[in-house]
């Protein structure tokens, strides 16, 4: 006679939890999933079901049986510490930050004192715009723990973003001495020291995380917040000279896909083949959403443009892109192949202030993005056999309350 189901899933539970202690989590993950299918509903085998799934990094699997198996109301009860600590760590990893707010509250409330789970509450608090809060937050995680190269990273953001400059660059060079991402915290510095020619291009890893956690809210902030029309203004600028029609148009940093939607908007312009690139993940999934691009590829935008393609294009457009490239040299160099002869390249620059020259180029802003001088775009074109058919500097868009200066920039391969 076969065992009864509540005997083999606490036989397979037992099993599991050996093998998490071996730190074979599939293979416990596995015996976990079976045991609940044999006693659904039990909430030791969907907390430990979770946290498995946690540890896989299976966030989205993981959060709803954390949070079905997890009684807010409950009382306070040690036992259930890791599965709150593994459903803020789920949602924390799927954005849901309030949420993960209040999942990290009952860590607390249940006796949680370490410095990792506070510097994850200070993140949330940031990304929920709570900055004066997230500055305490990862201050108190540092006390527990000074050894957190990404929490001073954190904080040091933080710092930058209420122009505590000094204390900015304090945070990052502890991150540096801890081990922190050099590449971006170098990067980070020349930023707060203005210095466009020490770093002169934007570490690509950081501009896909900066934009995967920023690709949920990106329209909302950047369109009706910011007053950003960038995008549509890049387009509706185009002189009279470039025609109504591509046969071929490329949206370099496509991002959610505000320029291709624009593009399909406007009945004055036609177009046979529109293709994206972006290096977010999270982002290119909102332009696949809208369904207006014929090909998106998922790729660093150097990389992609050192291939020449197969056809070349009549219309390449970068709208706010060109602000965390740096030097141009390599996109403009790109054309020669990327674009047919007569074809254009639109963009949308920053421009740095009145004392920047040709000769400079560029500034690196505590913004974290680079200002380009008109003359620098100019004598790159006259190099690179692109003539320059229009100029518009106007105001981008309002950061922080303050106008950001920028131009509208068309140029035609020669």
């Amino acid at each position: 006679m076969s065992a009864h189901p509540t005997e083999q899933a606490k036989a397979l539970f037992q099993q599991g939890l050996s093998l998490t202690q071996a730190g074979d989590w599939g293979r416990a993950e596995q015996l976990f999933a079976q045991a609940l299918v044999l006693a659904p509903g039990r909430p030791s085998l969907m907390q430990n079901l979770g946290i498995a799934r946690v540890v896989l990094k299976r966030h989205a699997e993981a959060e709803p049986l954390l949070r079905a198996a997890l009684d807010p109301h409950a009382p306070a009860s040690p036992e259930t510490l890791g599965a709150w600590r593994a459903l803020a760590q789920a949602q924390l990893a799927l954005a849901q930050y309030q949420p993960a707010l209040t999942s990290l509250e009952r860590c607390f409330a249940l006796g949680e004192t370490g410095a990792i789970p506070r510097a994850q509450y200070a993140q949330c608090l940031s990304r929920l715009n709570r900055g004066a809060e997230a500055i305490t937050a990862y201050q108190r995680a540092l006390h527990a723990d000074a050894q957190l190269p990404d929490a001073w990273t954190e904080l040091g953001n933080e710092y930058r973003q209420v122009g505590r400059h000094e204390d900015a660059e304090r945070c990052y060079r502890e991150a540096l001495a801890r081990g922190g991402d050099a590449d971006m915290l170098h990067y980070f510095l020349a930023a707060m020291q203005g210095d466009a020619h020490a770093i002169t291009a934007t570490p690509p890893h950081y501009v896909r995380q900066l934009f995967d956690q920023y690709a949920e809210q990106f329209d909302e902030h950047l369109v009706r917040q910011l007053g950003y029309r960038g995008h549509e203004r890049l387009i509706d600028l185009l002189p009279p000279e470039a025609g109504t029609r591509f046969a071929r148009v490329l949206d370099l940093g496509c991002g959610t896909g505000l320029c291709g939607a624009h593009l399909r908007a406007t009945l004055l312009l036609r177009h046979d083949v529109l293709e994206g690139v972006d290096l977010s993940p999270a982002m290119l999934e909102k332009a696949r959403a809208r369904q207006v691009y014929d090909v998106l590829h998922l790729v660093d935008i150097h990389e992609f443009l050192a291939t020449p393609p197969e056809q070349p294009f009549d219309l390449v457009l970068a709208a706010d892109v060109f602000i965390y490239l740096g030097a141009l040299d390599r996109v403009y160099a790109a054309m020669a192949q990327w674009l047919r002869p007569g074809g254009w390249l639109a963009f949308t620059v920053e421009t740095p202030g009145a004392q920047a020259t040709a000769a400079q180029g560029m500034e690196l802003r505590s913004s974290m993005r680079y200002a380009h001088a008109l003359g620098y775009l100019r004598a790159l074109a006259a190099r690179h056999g692109l003539t320059v058919m229009h100029m518009q500097e106007e105001v981008l868009r309002h950061d922080q309350r303050q106008a950001v200066a920028g131009a509208y920039v068309y140029l035609r391969r020669d």
